[in-house]
C-alpha cells in the first residue's frame, strides 16, 4: 500500500485525475461486464423456463389436436359407411325408363303389349315417372304379370287397374302405375 501512496503523491494533479479516471473506467467496465453476465444468466433462465413452459403447452395442445383428429377420422369413416349404406338403399330408386321398359317386356312374355306410355313429373328434386300400360292375354298370364310386377325389387305404386273382357278368355288389362327416380 505504501508504494501506491508514494506513486500517487509523486504524480501531478493532471496525472492523478487521468489515473483516477482510468481506474473508474476500468471499474465501470468490470461492473457492466459482471452485471451483463449476471442479467444474462437470469434472462436465460427465465427464457429457458418460458420456452420449456411454451414447449409443454405446445406438446399438450398437439396431443389434444391428435385426439381430435382421430375422433374426426373415426367420425368421417362412420359417416362414409352411412353414406355408402344409404346409396345402396337409394339404388332401389335409381333406374331409368329403358331399364323399366326391359323389365316390362321380360315380364310380359306370354302377353301382347298394345301400348306403353311414359310420362315424367319433377317435384322437389324427385322425378316421378308415370307408366300407362295396355296388355292383352288370358287371365292367368295377366295375374302372373301383376304379381311379378309387384315382386320386382323396384319401388313402384300401382294407381289404376282395369280389366276388360274382349273375347271369351281373352282379357284386356289397362294398368297405370308410377315409380320414383332420384
Amino acid at each position: 500500500m505504501n508504494k501506491i501512496e508514494v506513486f500517487l503523491q509523486n504524480l501531478n494533479p493532471r496525472e492523478k485525475f487521468l489515473f483516477i479516471s482510468f481506474i473508474c473506467l476500468c471499474a465501470l467496465f468490470l461492473a457492466f461486464k459482471i452485471h451483463d453476465h449476471f442479467l444474462e444468466d437470469i434472462f436465460q433462465k427465465t427464457l429457458i423456463e418460458h420456452n420449456y413452459l411454451a414447449l409443454n403447452e405446445a406438446k399438450i395442445e398437439n396431443s389434444h389436436l391428435k385426439e381430435i383428429e382421430t375422433k374426426l377420422t373415426k367420425q368421417i369413416k362412420t359417416e362414409e359407411e352411412k353414406l355408402k349404406y344409404y346409396k345402396e338403399k337409394l339404388h332401389l330408386f335409381s333406374y331409368d325408363k329403358d331399364f323399366f321398359n326391359k323389365k316390362i317386356n321380360n315380364l310380359s312374355k306370354n302377353l301382347t303389349i298394345n301400348e306403353i306410355k311414359f310420362s315424367q313429373e319433377n317435384k322437389n328434386f324427385i322425378h316421378y315417372n308415370y307408366v300407362s300400360l295396355s296388355l292383352n292375354g288370358n287371365f292367368k298370364d295377366l295375374l302372373n304379370f301383376i304379381q311379378n310386377l309387384e315382386n320386382l325389387p323396384i319401388a313402384l305404386k300401382i294407381d289404376k287397374i282395369k280389366l276388360y273382357n274382349t273375347q271369351g278368355l281373352k282379357l284386356k288389362l289397362d294398368l297405370m302405375f308410377k315409380f320414383i327416380n332420384l
